[in-house]
């Protein structure tokens, strides 16, 4: 792993934690919340999270190109 997707991976684990950590604790304030206000808030986390996965999953694909760029690089040499 370069250190290149190596940075970009430890960043897209905090971002995955931070993220799974904010839909954790509005799910967790749900059986004190229970108006519309709380509907429409776990709706909005809904989407981040979805958002978020796909965030991910597209860095996950960078790292993996940044590989193969740098293992072709070499084999250039």
């Amino acid at each position: 792993m370069s250190n290149s997707s190596h940075a970009l991976k430890g960043e897209l684990e905090g971002f995955r934690y931070s993220t799974g950590r904010v839909s954790d604790r509005i799910n967790g304030v749900g059986e004190i919340w229970q108006d519309s206000n709380y509907v429409s808030l776990q709706t909005q986390i809904g989407e981040l999270a979805r958002n978020s996965k796909t965030v991910i999953e597209s860095g996950d694909r960078a790292c993996r190109s940044i590989d193969r760029f740098f293992v072709i690089a070499a084999e250039e040499v």
